[in-house]
């Protein structure tokens, strides 16, 4: 459980309404020929101050999510590049994520028997991240 007691922890006020995604979802342009990586990031740098914020943050979250909440690593992950240059957009996708966090604080992981053999590769993050 991370909800109430990591966000007192990040001086994260608890959110009016429940977040139901850890990150903000990108529409796609079904039927494009081209589907584009995002446009480069050109809001305000932040602070010093909060910039370790962003770094304490995200560690201790990935921590959590490699544990018992997988959910959280994609954004995690995109978070993370933005972490040596944070700006006020990387700040929202925190905020997001802390939203999400005290909205779902109760995740389970449970295993159950099975006969099936899973073996997969992949390169999901192709055309995913800016500057990759």
């Amino acid at each position: 459980m991370i909800g109430k007691e990591r966000n007192t922890h990040f001086q994260h006020p608890i959110p009016s309404c429940c977040q139901d995604l850890p990150h903000k979802h990108d529409i796609p342009k079904y039927g494009a020929r081209v589907q584009y990586t995002k446009e480069p990031d050109t809001t305000a740098a932040i602070d010093v101050q909060d910039a370790k914020k962003v770094q304490e943050i995200l560690g201790t979250l990935l921590y959590y999510a490699q544990a018992i909440n997988s959910t959280m690593l994609p954004t995690i992950g995109t978070l993370a590049t933005q972490q040596s240059a944070p700006t006020t957009k990387t700040m929202e996708g925190i905020k997001q994520l802390l939203n999400y966090c005290a909205s779902n604080p109760n995740a389970i992981v449970r295993y159950q028997k099975s006969d099936t053999v899973l073996h997969a590769e992949s390169n999901a993050s192709y055309l995913s991240e800016t500057k990759a």
